[in-house]
Order: C-alpha cells, then structure tokens, then sequence
C-alpha cells in the first residue's frame, strides 16, 4: 500500500523576502494574495519586505489575521556604503569597483522597537536625497531588528 504524500507540505519553513505590487516594477502580488497562499500551504508565518517601502503593512497585517498567518515584517532598501580613507583606482591592474549599493533586507523583531527602527530606516533613506531611497551608512544601525544579507531567491 502506498503512502499519500501531500501536495504541499511546508511544514517549519517560512518565506524571509517576499516583495507585493508596493515594490513597483519588482512585486505584483496584493498582500492580500500573498497571505492567502502562505496558508493555502501550510506556513504559520509570512514575511513581507517591499522594496522601499512599507505601506503595504495594514494591508498584509489584516489579510495575514484573516488567514490564520503571522505576519513579519521588513524592508529591502540600498545601503551607502561605509566612508573608506582611500579608494582603489581601476587603472592598469586597479579592482573593479562596482558603483551600485548593496541592497539590504531588515526585519522588524521585537514588536513595536523593531517596527520604529524600520520605520526610521526608511524615513532615512527617503530623506537622503538622492534619486533612489539610499539608506546612509551612518544610518545603518538600529535595536529590535534582524539583517539578512545576500542575494535575493
């Protein structure tokens, strides 16, 4: 006699970078969506980092305690880099030097002191100035969240 195997079993695993169509031009999904399918398949807990951006939280909160889904949540913003004593010149030899920011995801802990530092982080990295939101890495500090590194999967 076989076995059934479930068509979905995502038992202990929980989704850390998830952008919704508040990312523009990186998400389409509405949070709603998003924490409807994280309990379509069994998640007890969603994370939602738009890009930039958290306007999206009231919404994913809502639809995340209508799906039986704890809601977590971050942002993915660029990170200036930390002021260095002397660059290395790309000449005859030199590095390559990339001149885009790294992107960097947070995620609130801690309940209301992770989601001020979020709220901060963002607020720094719209008020910087430039044309893109780029967090300032003077700003780049904060209690009550968690940093994921890397590339996004």
């Amino acid at each position: 006699m076989e076995a059934e195997i479930p068509e979905v079993c995502a038992v202990g695993f929980t989704h850390l970078h998830t952008v919704s169509g508040y990312s523009l031009r990186y998400g389409a999904s509405h949070p709603e969506r998003l924490a409807e399918r994280a309990a379509e398949r069994g998640m007890d807990a969603v994370a939602l980092t738009d890009r930039d951006t958290l306007a999206g939280a009231v919404r994913f909160a809502k639809a995340c305690a209508t799906a039986g889904v704890r809601p977590l949540f971050g942002v993915e913003l660029a990170v200036g880099e930390r002021p260095r004593p002397q660059g290395r010149v790309p000449v005859r030899g030199g590095a390559f030097i990339d001149e885009s920011a790294a992107r960097v995801t947070y995620l609130a802990r801690d309940g209301a002191t992770g989601w001020a530092t979020l709220c901060r982080l963002v607020t720094a990295a719209h008020a910087a100035g430039a044309d893109q939101p780029l967090l300032p890495w003077r700003e780049n500090h904060g209690e009550g969240v968690t940093v994921l590194l890397g590339p996004a999967s």
